[in-house]
């Protein structure tokens, strides 16, 4: 294990998009490569393995970094809205735009996920938010 402050990182996983680490406070977090800003169900699906794969099919606590996305499909806002609670029990996902809350208001609103999901503009107030939670 490595040490970040006080989070230790369990372990890391590099895929096609970008790296998903799983700390030792239970939370899962993506970090696309900053070249990412869409990803379509192959590559949703990789993530997936991976997520399960970390979480030993235990939903935690799950943080996106989605300030490069520019686009989601409608296939890929419900594959996601049908897996999400599978690996997570909630999500915090960074974000710079409106491109980015267009995107996720309108996963929400019309694939209503089964896990409460918040955005904000930082990764400090996402974790708190995520740790805050009685999950």
């Amino acid at each position: 294990m490595r040490e970040t402050n006080d989070i230790s990182i369990v372990e890391q996983v590099t895929c096609s998009t970008g790296d998903i680490t799983l700390r030792s406070d239970k939370i899962l977090m993506l970090k696309p490569f900053d070249h990412i800003t869409t990803v379509n169900v192959k590559e949703l699906k990789e993530m997936y393995a991976i997520f399960m794969e970390l979480t030993k099919g235990e939903p935690h606590l799950y943080y996106s970094d989605n300030t490069n996305l520019k686009s989601f499909g409608t296939e890929e806002r419900v594959y996601v809205s049908a897996n999400f609670h599978h690996f997570a029990l909630a999500c915090a996902i960074k974000e710079n735009s409106a491109i980015v809350r267009f995107i996720t208001h309108s996963m929400v609103y019309l694939n209503k996920p089964q896990i409460p999901i918040k955005m904000f503009k930082t990764e400090a107030n996402a974790v708190d938010w995520l740790t805050s939670l009685d999950c």
